[in-house]
């Protein structure tokens, strides 16, 4: 993909060159958005830093959104950047995602570089005898390594030093958006604007906004209060899914090991398995990922490895964080109601299993490891990625309304499985998109100031493009999930 997106020197001077006089006539047309973004993840945040750098010098410390958008809200629902859990795994920020966040402006691209790791290499172990082998990676941008806390932390601290008109609000999760009809006066602020969503959150209370951009993940709120949105997915899931561990920054192997590349470790052919191990920066915490994949025919051999059963839609939610990627002890699956002795027993089957599996199959590496980094292991729900299709004949698959009032990013739109490593880079990737939609129309307009009627248009452009470029990328991440490495 190359992304066709223009520099903020151009931006800024094509949406200057023609300002447009306010009239009567045209106020009511041209009042400014009020735009809330639901999901603080990676692509929520560079959307928010994005809308709020339109018509500003993207370098400038002072930015601000007066007289372009009258606000930008930012709702999350964990409390704070989730530490090492089932989403701490260990991402890399590709030609597209650096991208995306160069888009930001200079501060907030250094800023990212100055946090992560570059990954320049691939790291090949032979799991018996741990001779490794070097392989450069081909990329004319080396990418950059992070966890997913850290690179939401890093985006949190711009924003909220450069970005002065943005609001985030953690602890803020969505349960719907509802459009308000022509008799609801819920959704008309004291001074007489009119609203038309209403966003509802688990707290009881109700933001209300002229726009709505869904970034809270594959089982989207925002998309599925919009059955013209949401009739368009399914879920699909793979026969491949992963073992996750942890290795603590202590271990002899964080300090030994290059954190310039990824290492995979093959165990003999027909244990139908592989692991990868990625160092963490020291700004995460440091310590390594690790993360067995495996398919179904591993089951087959290793049937304790059997992951959970897939997610419900109406499940999603009840098992807090660990329902995005659904990491949860497995060897004798217990459910919520287990007592503390039976998860133990069912945590230290695991651990136990995998411990004297890899002292077997791939004893090189096992020896690096220590009986803590076999208690952390959680194993995966299967590999699930959302498949997009038109709703009806002679329609295309769109990422926005059809009234332009809200358009999804990130895996609220193109959920993917992780064999490729685009997932986030893609999210950001969308992120930049919408906006310069956004970029686009008022530029064709003339416009200085953003009016309902572009963001609108904004929106339905972003919402019938997008998919054509993205959808090919979702479609060769599902297939490589299902050939076994």
């Amino acid at each position: 993909l190359h992304t066709n997106t223009m520099t903020k020197e151009e931006t800024k001077q094509e949406i200057n060159d023609t300002p447009v006089p306010m009239t009567n006539s045209t106020q009511a047309q041209a009042a400014r958005p009020k735009v809330v973004i639901c999901g603080g993840g990676p692509a929520g945040i560079l959307a928010s830093i994005l809308l709020s750098n339109i018509n500003n010098d993207n370098d400038n410390d002072n930015n601000s959104i007066s007289g372009i958008l009258e606000s930008i809200t930012v709702l999350e629902k964990a409390s704070q950047p989730d530490e090492w859990s089932s989403k701490s795994y260990a991402m890399v920020c590709g030609e597209r995602g650096q991208g995306a966040i160069a888009r930001g402006g200079k501060k907030c691209l250094e800023s990212a570089l100055s946090m992560g790791n570059v990954r320049k290499s691939i790291y090949i172990m032979d799991g018996a005898s741990g001779d490794i082998k070097t392989i450069p990676r081909q990329q004319s941008t080396p990418g950059i390594g992070f966890s997913r806390p850290l690179l939401v932390e890093c985006l949190e601290k711009f924003v909220s030093d450069s970005c002065h008109g943005v609001t985030l609000r953690r602890g803020a999760g969505v349960t719907k958006v509802t459009q308000r009809d022509g008799n609801d006066d819920g959704g008309v602020d004291s001074s007489g604007s009119d609203y038309p969503l209403q966003v509802h959150l688990e707290d009881g209370t109700i933001l209300s906004a002229t726009h709505v951009i869904g970034a809270d993940g594959k089982w989207s709120k925002v998309r599925e209060s919009f059955p013209s949105l949401n009739s368009q997915w399914t879920m699909d899931t793979c026969p491949s899914f992963g073992v996750s561990l942890y290795i603590p920054p202590s271990a002899a192997i964080v300090s030994d090991w290059n954190k310039d590349g990824t290492y995979v470790v093959r165990p003999p052919e027909e244990c139908m398995f592989y692991i990868l191990v990625s160092l963490l920066p020291s700004a995460a915490g440091g310590g390594a990922s690790v993360s067995m994949v495996c398919y179904d025919q591993t089951v087959e051999k290793y049937p304790w490895l059997e992951p959970p059963a897939d997610l419900k839609p109406g499940e999603y939610g009840k098992g807090g964080w660990m329902d995005e990627t659904s990491a949860i002890p497995a060897g004798g699956i217990v459910d919520s109601s287990s007592s503390n002795s039976e998860v133990e027993q069912s945590e230290n089957t695991l651990s136990r299993n995998l411990e004297e599996l890899f002292q077997e199959v791939v004893p090189a590496f096992h020896a690096l490891l220590s009986k803590e980094v076999y208690n952390s292991a959680r194993i995966n729900r299967r590999v699930t990625w959302l498949k997009a299709e038109s709703s009806g004949e002679g329609k295309e698959v769109s990422y926005s309304t059809e009234d332009g009032l809200v358009a999804l990013v990130g895996d609220a739109a193109h959920a993917m499985t992780p064999s490729m490593g685009e997932g986030g880079n893609c999210a950001m990737e969308s992120a930049v998109k919408l906006v310069d939609s956004v970029f686009s129309i008022m530029k064709m307009k003339g416009e200085s100031i953003c009016t309902l009627d572009t963001m609108s248009e904004a929106f339905i452009e972003y919402g019938s493009s997008r998919p054509k470029e993205v959808q090919p990328i979702q479609e060769m991440s599902a297939a490589r999930n299902m050939k076994r490495g």
